[in-house]
């Protein structure tokens, strides 16, 4: 019978001894634990190596682009990872020039190439179907371990990402409770204060017999009434809204002039001048929980604000004519000297008993 012209020029095959497509099974999948799929690389190459009497093998492995990975090529859908038998020649791990690439495929998708030298192993391994078909399995799980393993990087520092959001978000959360809880202490507190000065105020008239003072304290006390409810929108919608509008003077005018025994002693050159945000908000916000504090532990007590400045910096003083208290050596209003010092500003608090209470704070600017 005669043969074809194409069926004369396909080479024949040619059976490898029995055991070697095991063998190279086996020298995959017989490694110990659960080897990376690079390991696994190295070991099929080294198998093929044996099997096809080869001087070199390459296993270029094709691999999808990572995520967020951008080649400089737009044409360029995957990336190459290449592994070498031997490993260790010298020789061996110059760029191979002469090999002949044997694609592997699975289907219309490209799995490797396999550099094989001399030209004549790589011509074995065409001519050896059974150990070619084992060699493209063996790749294509190779292939499917590196992706799956990519994937769970990703899963992984996805996971680790959605917990770091999760927790800046908690973080946010309990600092804007914290700034809440904050801004009700300076902004409302000495208010509810002043309130229960004028209701005692309007109970001290009446045991007495004063309608008259007890109506116009009562006067006073719906005023100050109609200027804490100001006070709580303010809180809920910014306490700060009035400072970043108007500025420092402006601002502690609007809260502080309407209180009968607050005095208000300002430099006539801050009228109309601004500092920087992050300082009027702390003196600001200092100014007036030192006079709530003084309303709250001074009650009836005159209290005077003094704000001033000069070349040095910004400062002022809020003094009550109370009883005043012994400090013991120990610094009172933490909570107020650490809000100054996170613009590195000071405070000082001098008190003693019968001489009243002095809080001063500064600002170098």
């Amino acid at each position: 019978m005669r043969r074809s012209t194409q069926d004369a020029d396909r080479p024949s095959p040619v059976p490898g001894p029995p055991d070697d497509v095991a063998r190279v099974v086996d020298a995959v999948h017989g490694l110990p634990g659960r080897p990376l799929p690079g390991v696994q690389a190295e070991a099929l190459a080294r198998a093929l190596g044996g099997c096809l009497e080869a001087t070199t093998v390459t296993i270029a492995l094709w691999l999808p682009l990572p995520a967020g990975h951008e080649a400089d090529d737009a044409t360029v859908d995957h990336i190459v990872e290449e592994y070498r038998w031997p490993a260790t020649d010298t020789e061996a791990t110059a760029p191979v020039t002469g090999a002949t690439p044997v694609r592997l495929r699975d289907g219309e998708q490209v799995l490797a190439d396999l550099m094989i030298e001399p030209p004549t192993a790589a011509e074995r391994l065409h001519r050896w179907p059974e150990l070619h078909a084992v060699t493209r399995l063996l790749v294509s799980d190779i292939q499917a371990q590196s992706v799956t393993a990519a994937a769970e990087r990703l899963i992984g520092q996805s996971v680790l990402l959605l917990a770091d959001t999760r927790l800046r978000a908690a973080g946010e959360m309990e600092h804007q409770r914290y700034q809440l809880e904050r801004d009700l202490h300076d902004g409302a507190q000495h208010h509810m204060v002043a309130l229960q000065m004028s209701l005692a105020m309007v109970e001290h008239q009446l045991d007495a017999g004063n309608a008259a003072e007890a109506g116009q304290h009562l006067d006073r006390l719906r005023e100050l009434l109609a200027s804490t409810e100001e006070v709580l929108h303010t809180t809920a919608t910014g306490l700060l809204a009035p400072l970043t509008d108007h500025g420092l003077v402006a601002a502690l005018t609007a809260r502080l002039e309407a209180l009968d025994t607050v005095t208000l002693d300002i430099d006539p050159e801050l009228v109309g001048y601004r500092y920087l945000p992050e300082v009027e908000a702390a003196v600001y916000l200092a100014c007036l929980e030192a006079v709530s504090n003084a309303h709250k532990h001074a009650p009836g007590a005159a209290v005077t604000l003094t704000l001033a400045t000069s070349r040095r910096g910004l400062s002022f003083e809020v003094a009550d004519t109370g009883p005043g208290f012994d400090t013991g050596g120990r610094m009172p209003l933490r909570q107020l000297a650490a809000r100054l010092a996170s613009v590195d500003g000071t405070l000082t608090v001098r008190s003693s008993p019968t001489t009243g209470t002095r809080v001063s704070g500064f600002v170098a600017l």
